[in-house]
């Protein structure tokens, strides 16, 4: 029988904008339609739209969670080892596990019997030196099983969300959606330039975030 799939493509379902098409489009929103068109850019103003678009990436990551970039990650446990890298998980997809942004850790035989483990390892522990079925985990540098599995039976099983591109060259794709980052570093370039519809960016920009963060509500009701 086949293992089990527990996510779906690996592509998180946004729409692919690069890092180039974002400083284009930008660029030609703060007045430089015809140096886009020439491809020719004023002295520095590519790496300056480029942070730009860093920044409000990195910030909007932060600050609200993005539809479509929960994912289950799996890591092949190995008897007697405790430690286990950020990006050493076992799927195909090359999606890697934002530390700050985990939901549920477990472990499972297979793809049967899943069971939670308990964040925080109490350093008394430490005092035994043994090997068994891992009840606890903590996030450093790495990842940490307490006590070291006894066998390779088990997988780490977390399920939590995958972290930003880098966005270092003009080819990396955003991670986050790319009118949310638009908007946000529109209203900061404009700033920049001393622009007079800065302010309307920003505006606009919250309040595309705001529908955003409504909309992952989905069906859920709060009382």
């Amino acid at each position: 029988m086949a293992a089990m799939t527990y996510n779906c493509e690996c592509d998180d379902g946004q729409p692919t904008v690069t890092l180039e098409e974002m400083r284009l489009r930008i660029a030609r929103r703060l007045g430089f339609a015809t140096q886009v068109a020439m491809g020719v850019l004023p002295a520095g103003m590519a790496d300056l739209l480029d942070d730009f678009v860093r920044s409000a990436h990195e910030i909007l990551y932060r600050r609200y969670a993005v539809m479509r970039q929960e994912r289950f990650f799996t890591w092949d446990l190995i008897a007697g080892q405790r430690f286990y890298d950020l990006d050493g998980n076992s799927d195909a997809c090359d999606k890697v596990l934002d530390p700050g942004k985990v939901h549920w850790v477990g472990i499972s035989e297979g793809d049967g019997s899943w069971r939670p483990l308990v964040c925080g390892i109490d350093p008394t522990l430490y005092t035994a030196d043994v090997q068994g079925l891992p009840t606890h985990y903590e996030i450093r540098q790495c990842i940490e099983l307490w006590p070291a599995p006894a066998d390779a039976a088990w997988k780490l099983r977390i399920k939590g969300a995958f972290g930003p591109a880098e966005l270092a060259l003009g080819t990396d794709v955003l991670t986050v959606d790319p009118e949310a980052v638009f908007l946000q570093a529109l209203a900061n370039a404009k700033a920049h330039y001393s622009q007079p519809d800065a302010g309307n960016y920003a505006a606009q920009a919250t309040a595309y975030v705001r529908s955003r963060v409504a909309e992952s509500h989905q069906t859920r009701r709060y009382v």
